[in-house]
């Protein structure tokens, strides 16, 4: 936690470092915070939306949990990514878990399937963001991504691509013995009671393949970005300098921004910077300092709503569960 805490912060030095700090904290301070406003509720409403759509998949098992149990469960979540990167998954799975008395390997299970399916929503999005924009980001992902790689020489492409191979093998290898002793496992031994959790996690993946419903998962999941993109097009009104920009410019920095908040750092910070100012700059054209600003403000924008809101959620379980135990 701390090292990755530490690289980001590092990432952010390096990247502020050249700016001009003083004209970067103007601009935040006079930025029109009733567009950010309005982008934090375009926020929670996302989250809130993601709460009902993975309520979704709980149900298909079988489960009732009460909206604002599992909107609370999102958010403590979303808090805890902040300490540890993808510990919120874990965290609102054993939340949740605990208040509804759910299993948590079909919750893990649906996370899962809830994931897998985002992760092809934003691999669509970054698609169509480059078909929309293709001869406009062509030359920009050649300058700014290849270029560099090709710059390093090919040298070190054989012993990673062999480390690759091996840790793929080493997977493959554990995987397949696992399974073998699971197979032929004694009553009431660990890997019997290991086969049972694997046996209710799969039950929970496959929720998005057997449940009822499925044109309002994918739209809830629609409705989920469309969120997420107006959150980065209004706070393009906060700063002059950006407030020119058009619906496409929003919709390719959901794309990077996306790509930088994966990154195993605490809440992207850091790399979601580092990819908003370096789109920003080289693509658009943007001063440094508003692009600076730019994503100071958008990163914050989660971060404020996350932290507030979890730690209200947080709060609110811990009484709940303080009641019901009394």
């Amino acid at each position: 936690m701390l090292i990755s805490l530490l690289l980001g912060v590092i990432i952010l030095w390096l990247i502020t470092r050249s700016r001009d700090v003083e004209e970067v904290i103007l601009q935040v301070r006079q930025a029109n915070y009733g567009w950010v406003l309005l982008a934090m509720l375009c926020a929670i409403t996302s989250h809130f939306l993601r709460a009902l759509r993975w309520n979704m998949l709980i149900g298909t098992m079988g489960y009732r949990t009460s909206p604002m149990i599992t909107f609370y469960a999102v958010m403590t979540g979303y808090l805890a990514n902040l300490a540890i990167p993808r510990m919120g998954e874990v965290t609102r799975c054993v939340t949740l878990g605990k208040a509804t008395n759910t299993p948590f390997n079909a919750l893990a299970g649906t996370v899962l399937a809830e994931r897998v399916f985002d992760l092809f929503s934003m691999l669509a999005i970054v698609f169509v963001a480059i078909a929309l924009q293709f001869g406009f980001l062509r030359s920009f992902i050649y300058r700014v991504f290849w270029l560099p790689v090709l710059a390093r020489g090919t040298e070190h492409w054989l012993p990673l691509t062999l480390i690759f191979i091996a840790a793929l093998l080493l997977l493959a290898g554990t995987i397949y013995f696992i399974r073998k002793k699971m197979k032929h496992a004694k009553t009431g031994g660990f890997f019997y009671k290991l086969k049972r959790q694997y046996s209710g996690f799969v039950h929970g993946f496959t929720t998005i393949r057997t449940m009822r419903g499925k044109g309002w998962f994918v739209l809830h999941s629609f409705f989920i970005w469309g969120l997420y993109y107006l959150t980065v097009y209004l706070c393009f009104f906060a700063i002059d300098g950006t407030a020119h920009l058009s619906p496409e410019a929003a919709f390719t920095l959901l794309a990077m921004g996306s790509l930088g908040l994966l990154a195993p750092v605490p809440g992207g910070i850091g790399t979601y910077h580092f990819l908003t100012i370096i789109t920003l700059t080289e693509l658009y054209r943007i001063n440094p300092e508003p692009a600076t600003s730019y994503a100071y403000i958008t990163h914050a924008t989660q971060m404020v709503v996350n932290i507030l809101a979890g730690t209200a959620s947080w709060v609110i379980l811990s009484f709940q569960s303080k009641k019901t135990m009394g």
